[in-house]
Protein backbone atom coordinates (compact mmCIF):
# COMPACT_ATOMS: atom_id res chain seq x y z
CA UNK A 1 0.00 0.00 0.00
CA UNK A 2 1.65 3.31 -1.15
CA UNK A 3 0.49 6.35 0.59
CA UNK A 4 1.58 9.95 -0.41
CA UNK A 5 1.85 12.42 1.95
CA UNK A 6 -1.46 14.82 3.09
CA UNK A 7 -1.17 18.24 2.02
CA UNK A 8 -3.50 20.72 3.39
CA UNK A 9 -6.54 22.12 1.73
CA UNK A 10 -6.31 25.54 -0.29
CA UNK A 11 -2.39 24.63 -0.91
CA UNK A 12 0.66 25.24 0.84
CA UNK A 13 3.05 23.21 1.91
CA UNK A 14 1.85 20.04 4.22
CA UNK A 15 3.90 18.52 7.28
CA UNK A 16 7.91 17.16 6.77
CA UNK A 17 7.18 13.46 5.73
CA UNK A 18 9.45 12.14 8.77
CA UNK A 19 11.23 9.27 6.27
CA UNK A 20 12.09 11.55 4.43
CA UNK A 21 13.68 13.80 6.65
CA UNK A 22 15.05 10.69 8.55
CA UNK A 23 16.67 9.91 5.04
CA UNK A 24 18.13 13.69 4.69
CA UNK A 25 19.35 13.31 8.45
CA UNK A 26 20.94 10.09 7.70
CA UNK A 27 22.72 11.16 4.46
CA UNK A 28 23.66 15.12 5.10
CA UNK A 29 23.26 15.28 8.69
CA UNK A 30 21.30 18.44 8.45
CA UNK A 31 17.86 19.80 7.17
CA UNK A 32 17.11 23.13 5.95
CA UNK A 33 13.29 24.13 4.83
CA UNK A 34 13.03 25.31 1.45
CA UNK A 35 12.31 28.67 2.51
CA UNK A 36 15.77 28.39 4.89
CA UNK A 37 14.06 29.66 8.70
CA UNK A 38 14.11 26.22 9.72
CA UNK A 39 16.99 24.17 10.03
CA UNK A 40 17.59 20.75 12.06
CA UNK A 41 21.81 19.44 12.15
CA UNK A 42 23.12 17.05 13.96
CA UNK A 43 24.30 17.59 18.00
CA UNK A 44 27.52 17.83 19.17
CA UNK A 45 28.09 15.90 22.23
CA UNK A 46 30.95 15.45 24.35
CA UNK A 47 33.23 12.16 23.44
CA UNK A 48 32.70 11.10 27.03
CA UNK A 49 28.90 11.48 26.67
CA UNK A 50 26.46 8.93 25.13
CA UNK A 51 23.67 10.37 23.24
CA UNK A 52 22.47 8.28 20.11
CA UNK A 53 21.06 9.94 17.54
CA UNK A 54 20.54 13.71 18.92
CA UNK A 55 20.16 16.81 17.34
CA UNK A 56 18.99 20.75 17.33
CA UNK A 57 16.19 22.40 15.75
CA UNK A 58 16.20 26.21 15.26
CA UNK A 59 13.22 27.95 13.61
CA UNK A 60 14.40 31.55 12.59
CA UNK A 61 11.00 33.47 13.39
CA UNK A 62 10.29 31.52 17.11
CA UNK A 63 14.03 33.00 18.02
CA UNK A 64 13.43 36.11 16.73
CA UNK A 65 10.40 35.99 18.61
CA UNK A 66 11.73 34.76 22.32
CA UNK A 67 10.50 32.11 21.90
CA UNK A 68 13.03 29.75 21.82
CA UNK A 69 17.17 29.98 22.51
CA UNK A 70 18.70 31.53 19.46
CA UNK A 71 20.50 28.56 19.84
CA UNK A 72 17.58 26.16 18.93
CA UNK A 73 16.42 23.64 20.71
CA UNK A 74 17.75 19.65 21.63
CA UNK A 75 15.43 16.81 19.92
CA UNK A 76 15.58 13.35 20.82
CA UNK A 77 15.62 11.61 17.82
CA UNK A 78 14.46 11.55 14.51
CA UNK A 79 10.65 11.92 15.17
CA UNK A 80 10.99 14.71 17.29
CA UNK A 81 13.25 16.21 14.46
CA UNK A 82 10.30 15.71 12.11
CA UNK A 83 7.88 17.09 14.65
CA UNK A 84 9.98 20.06 14.95
CA UNK A 85 10.17 21.02 11.24
CA UNK A 86 5.94 20.49 11.38
CA UNK A 87 5.45 22.72 14.41
CA UNK A 88 7.36 25.18 13.03
CA UNK A 89 6.20 25.68 9.47
CA UNK A 90 4.58 28.73 10.23
CA UNK A 91 3.55 29.35 6.67
CA UNK A 92 5.17 32.80 6.74
CA UNK A 93 6.33 33.93 2.98
CA UNK A 94 9.01 36.27 1.94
Amino acid sequence: MNQSPRRPPGGGQGPADGSLLGRTLAFSGSYVSDDGHIRVTRAHADAHEYSGDRFVGTCDHCARAGLMPAGGELLADVRAAARFAATHDHGYTD
